[in-house]
C-alpha cells in the first residue's frame, strides 16, 4: 500500500491563523505573539520539510515502503531528540503491558517472558497462577504452542497467546535444560500481588515489589493482618522496586504518615513547589520501623522510603537507591500507541531524592545481585539486610 502520510501543513497553517486571531483578541503582548507565531511556522516549516522528504522518496525510491515502520520511526526518532531517558514511546503492544503493570491485573497464564533465541523465555512467574500450578519455571522456554513451533509463530505472537482470553486453553512444550516436557494451561484472569507479608516473632515484614492500583487494598488487609496478631515493629522490604506508579504510593503514605503530613512535595517543570497530598493519618503506624532498599529500588519506592524516614522515623537499611524521583504522565495516541513523559519530580520536606537517592542509615549488600529471584532464595539468617533489620528494629522495641 503507497498511501501518503498527511503530515499536516494545513493544519499548522489554520493554527497560525487561529493563534493570531486569539492573540489579538484576548490583547496579548507583543512578545507573546511573536513567540507563539514564530514557534507554529518553525512547526509548519518541519512538517514542509518531511512533506518534501516524503514526496521524494516515493517518486524516486527504488523500493518498498513499510508504512507501520515508517510511522514507528517518526515516533520514536521524535521521543529520541528530547535527550531525555525516561521520555519513551511505547507501541501498542509495550503500552498494553504498562497499562497491565498498573491495573495489578493479569490475564494469561501467569508468565512475563523475554526473547531468547526467537523463543519466549520465563523471566517470572506470577504466584498462584497456572503456569505456576503447571510447575513453569524462571529460566525456562516455551518451545511450542497447540502443536505449532514458537519460532515459527514469532515472538509477539507466541506470546499473545499466552495471554490469550480468560478460558482459553493451551498445551505448551516447555524446554528446561535440553528435555522438553509438555502441561496443559488455561489462561485466567488474576490480581497480581505486589505485597508479601511475613512474620518473624513479634515483627512483621511487608515486601511491596510494586505499586499497582491493587497495592493499598492488599497493604491495608496485609497491616490489618498483622496489627490483629500483635506485631510491635515492622520492616518494609522496597528492594527491586522500580515501578512508575506514584498514586499507590502516595495512597498508602497519606493512610500511614500523621495527619496532616506532607505526603510529597510536587516540584514542576518551571521550578515551582506544590504539596502533592496531605496525609489523612487514617492508619497511622505507631511502630519501630525500617526499610529495606537497593540499587534498583526507585520513583515512587524511593519517595515512600524517604517518606517513613522523614515523618515516621525509619531506620533504612541496604544499599543507596537509584535517584530517580520523576512523576510520569502517560499520553495514549489514537493507534493504541502511547508516549511517557516527566512532567515534575517530587521529594519529601526534607529529602532530596532526584539525582541522589536514598542513602542508608546501615549499609548492608547481600553476595547475589539482588534480582528477586535471587533475594526469594535467601531467609532471615542468609539474607545481611534482612537480618540486620530484624537487629533493628527489634532492639527498638520497648521492652515489657
Amino acid at each position: 500500500m503507497n498511501r501518503k502520510i498527511p503530515l499536516g501543513l494545513t493544519i499548522a497553517l489554520m493554527a497560525i491563523a487561529a493563534a493570531i486571531t486569539f492573540i489579538i483578541s484576548t490583547s496579548y503582548s507583543m512578545s507573546i505573539f511573536n513567540k507563539l507565531v514564530a514557534d507554529v511556522q518553525q512547526r509548519a516549516e518541519m512538517y514542509q520539510k518531511l512533506e518534501q522528504i516524503d514526496a521524494y522518496v516515493r517518486q524516486y525510491y527504488d523500493g518498498t515502503i513499510d508504512e507501520d515502520k515508517l510511522i514507528e520511526a517518526l515516533a520514536n526518532g521524535y521521543i529520541s531528540i528530547l535527550e531525555d531517558a525516561d521520555a519513551r514511546y511505547l507501541t501498542a503492544r509495550e503500552y498494553s503491558l504498562y497499562r497491565e503493570a498498573q491495573s495489578g491485573t493479569h490475564i494469561g497464564i501467569g508468565v512475563y517472558t523475554y526473547e531468547d533465541g526467537g523463543y519466549p523465555a520465563v523471566r517470572q512467574v506470577l504466584s498462584n497462577s497456572p503456569a505456576s500450578a503447571a510447575g513453569i519455571s524462571v529460566g525456562e522456554s516455551i518451545v511450542e504452542i497447540n502443536g505449532q513451533s514458537a519460532l515459527d509463530l514469532g515472538y509477539d505472537a507466541a506470546e499473545s497467546l499466552l495471554r490469550s482470553n480468560s478460558g482459553t486453553q493451551l498445551e505448551l512444550t516447555v524446554r528446561s535444560s535440553g528435555e522438553d516436557r509438555t502441561v496443559i494451561v488455561s489462561t485466567t484472569q488474576m490480581n497480581i500481588a505486589t505485597v508479601e507479608s511475613t512474620l518473624y516473632g513479634n515483627v512483621g515484614r511487608l515486601k511491596i515489589s510494586g505499586f499497582s492500583e491493587k497495592t493499598f487494598q492488599q497493604f491495608s488487609a496485609a497491616y490489618s493482618s498483622f496489627s490483629s496478631q500483635g506485631i510491635k515493629g515492622l520492616i518494609i522490604d522496597l528492594r527491586n522496586n522500580d515501578s512508575e506508579l506514584f498514586d499507590p504510593a502516595v495512597n498508602i503514605l497519606s493512610a500511614i504518615l500523621p495527619s496532616g503530613s506532607n505526603t510529597a512535595i510536587k516540584i514542576d517543570r518551571s521550578g515551582a513547589e506544590s504539596v502533592y497530598e496531605k496525609a489523612v493519618g487514617s492508619m497511622t503506624i505507631n511502630l519501630p520501623i525500617c526499610v529495606i532498599v537497593n540499587s534498583r529500588t526507585s520513583g515512587p519506592a524511593e519517595l515512600f522510603a524517604a517518606a517513613l524516614k522523614d515523618y515516621l522515623g525509619a531506620s533504612v537499611v541496604g544499599a543507596g537507591t537509584s535517584g530517580n524521583a520523576d512523576l510520569f504522565e502517560s499520553y495514549p495516541l489514537y493507534d493504541g500507541t502511547a508516549i511517557v513523559l516527566p512532567t515534575a519530580t517530587l521529594r519529601t520536606d526534607n529529602i532530596e531524592i532526584s539525582g541522589v537517592g536514598i542513602k542508608p542509615d546501615y549499609e548492608a549488600a547481600t553476595a547475589f545481585d539482588d534480582t528477586d529471584e535471587q533475594l526469594a532464595l535467601l531467609n532471615e539468617n542468609d539474607d545481611p539486610a534482612l537480618k540486620r533489620a530484624l537487629e533493628i528494629v527489634t532492639s527498638l522495641i520497648p521492652a515489657e
